[in-house]
């Protein structure tokens, strides 16, 4: 049996169909955190070298950091922390696992 034939019982199976998708999510989270570490290297650069909050450069990468984490609860929490102004782009920690659970946890 090949491994096409084996992710196919697992899609197949109620167990391994949850199974698939706790590793969709996990995939999904390891993928944002190593997203918004670049970003906020190149947000921070931005900033540093003068760009304003209002400049698109600098709003491209609010909007993509805006959909990084969890939608609901959290995601509206993180914008109300993070992307409200150059002051809050500023307090973003440069490690994703720093920010708190309500915020970023997929």
């Amino acid at each position: 049996m090949n491994s096409f034939d084996t992710v196919k019982k697992l899609k197949s199976s109620p167990l391994g169909s949850i199974f698939i998708a706790m590793l969709e999510r996990i995939k999904n989270l390891y993928d944002a955190n190593d997203q918004y570490k670049e970003l906020v290297v190149s947000l921070n650069g931005l900033l540093d070298a003068g760009y304003h909050f209002n400049s698109p450069e600098v709003q491209g990468i609010v909007n993509v950091l805006r959909d990084l984490p969890s939608y609901g609860a959290r995601q509206r929490n993180f914008e109300r922390m993070y992307l409200q102004d150059e002051y809050t782009l500023r307090k973003l920690p440069r490690d994703p696992r720093k920010i708190p659970y309500g915020y970023w946890a997929r």
